[in-house]
């Protein structure tokens, strides 16, 4: 069976407006030989990079899918969640440049709802929750912005209307 992260990837790949290029980071390779015991595992900062060619913006994103209601997150390289500590680091770091955007795309399947928060948003909602998730209420709770992008489901998968999410967002 397919793992779940990868068909929404695959979705959000098939929502893509032919104006906006969509490129994804390859995945680092995690071993030589298995029989070597040489391990090496380069961790990227997020999984894509999105230039909409329209509104000349660049984007930086991770695209995280859950089962509930709320996602849990790292706030150190010690610790296990849902959203690691990496890809915050690396979308800080990248937030630091004028000109890209950068945040999370969160399907919260429970609730049918797929949202987009900018990493500014993410970071001041984790200062405020005080566990090591949140939940969508939460968003709400504690006035983070965030954009809810449109879905239509289509048999069994979702289409995305990423052309209106393009639209809503403030560069």
């Amino acid at each position: 069976m397919q793992n779940i992260g990868k068909i929404f990837e695959e979705q959000i790949k098939k929502s893509i407006p032919s104006h906006v290029l969509l490129y994804r980071l390859p995945d680092a390779a995690q071993s030589f030989d298995k029989n070597s015991g040489l391990r090496f595992s380069h961790k990227n900062p997020f999984d894509y990079i999105m230039w909409d060619s329209k509104q000349k913006r660049l984007f930086a994103l991770e695209l995280k899918t859950v089962q509930g209601k709320s996602i849990s997150f790292e706030r150190d390289k010690t610790e296990k969640g849902t959203i690691h500590f990496h890809q915050i680091d690396g979308l800080n770091k990248w937030n630091k440049y004028d000109g890209i955007i950068c945040g999370f795309f969160i399907e919260f399947r429970q609730l049918e709802k797929t949202v987009f928060i900018d990493i500014d948003s993410f970071n001041r909602l984790i200062s405020c929750v005080q566990k090591k998730s949140f939940c969508f209420d939460d968003l709400d709770d504690f006035e983070i912005p965030y954009i809810v992008i449109g879905q239509k489901m289509n048999r069994t998968r979702y289409t995305y209307d990423i052309d209106s999410f393009l639209k809503q967002i403030k560069g």
